[in-house]
């Protein structure tokens, strides 16, 4: 074959090459081209990398706020997403109704812990936040209450408010004369007509009486009592209710005294924490305190138990 030959064939060989390329082509545009047909009810977000100076020191903050999630996606049109630190704090009281930032925070725990789910946190306490608080209560062996406060807070591990927080006057029935016992902190209120008249510190026992409501229903000027193995004597005995282990009277009364005179435990000791469960159930107070209560309190009235 001569040279111009060869050359024409290799240039034919060549044209029939690029023909068969451009067949391929084709056909593969015409199956993207179906694919993208399939595909379209299914709409795709791509989502485009923020760019960062590394010098920004806010990154971190923003990362683990979730606010660069939140920037990325309303960039692409997409409603943000409740990113909230299970490391947040609590530092007020919390209870169904509330309307607070706090309760994000709180609502975040409990999702953490296990006791809430299928729930975006926001700053509402309602009926699921209430049920999430108590089942976290009872698995925690605290009082199953709903009330979030320094005892279920710091279970949570989150509390950063005061040790004791201020007697609430929620606490108090809307009429009336009643008394109202906080044996965690040591202490109860008397209320009039839904207010708080009189705070006082107390000496109790540290699992009963049980968080509840009852009614005063026996009153004695002077009373006795053998249960703490020695006998002793008291006087303003104020009965509510009835001791869930020994059956006895449960009431407030004065500090005890023992046949010689002394009391069973200082007066400057009621309403520490050191001398709390000291007694085998009834609730001790200040002379002057008894005296009060008995004063204040008629049969039929109401004694609240908050912790």
């Amino acid at each position: 074959m001569s040279r111009s030959y060869a050359v024409l064939a290799a240039v034919l060989i060549g044209v029939a090459g690029l023909a068969g390329v451009a067949q391929l082509l084709t056909d593969n545009d015409a199956e993207s081209a179906a694919g993208v047909e399939e595909f379209a009810a299914e709409p795709v977000v791509v989502v485009e990398p923020v760019a960062v100076a590394e010098s920004d020191g806010l990154i971190n903050d923003e990362i683990s706020s979730g606010a660069l999630a939140d920037r990325v996606r309303g960039e692409q049109g997409l409603a943000a997403v409740a990113v909230i630190d299970p490391n947040c704090e609590l530092s007020i009281r919390l209870e169904l109704g509330d309307t607070d930032p706090e309760v994000a925070c709180l609502e975040s725990q409990l999702i953490a812990a296990g006791a809430l789910s299928q729930v975006a946190p926001d700053d509402v306490f309602d009926d699921a936040t209430d049920a999430g608080v108590r089942t976290f209560q009872e698995a925690n062996g605290l009082v199953v209450d709903g009330v979030v406060g320094p005892q279920t807070a710091n279970q949570l591990g989150s509390w950063i408010g005061p040790d004791v927080l201020p007697p609430d006057p929620a606490t108090c029935p809307d009429s009336g004369r009643s008394a109202v016992i906080d044996r965690f902190n040591q202490r109860s209120w008397l209320c009039e007509q839904g207010e708080i008249t009189e705070i006082m510190p107390i000496t109790s026992a540290i699992t009963q009486p049980d968080p509840g409501t009852y009614q005063v229903y026996a009153k004695d000027l002077n009373a006795s009592s053998n249960l703490s193995g020695e006998y002793s004597e008291m006087t303003h005995f104020v009965a509510f209710t009835y001791g869930k282990y020994q059956g006895a009277r449960i009431a407030f009364h004065s500090i005890p005294k023992y046949s010689s005179g002394d009391y069973v435990q200082s007066l400057d000791s009621v309403g520490t924490q050191e001398l709390f469960g000291d007694s085998s159930g009834c609730i001790r107070v200040l002379p002057e305190h008894a005296e009060l209560i008995w004063n204040w309190l008629d049969i039929g009235d109401t004694v609240k138990v908050v912790t």
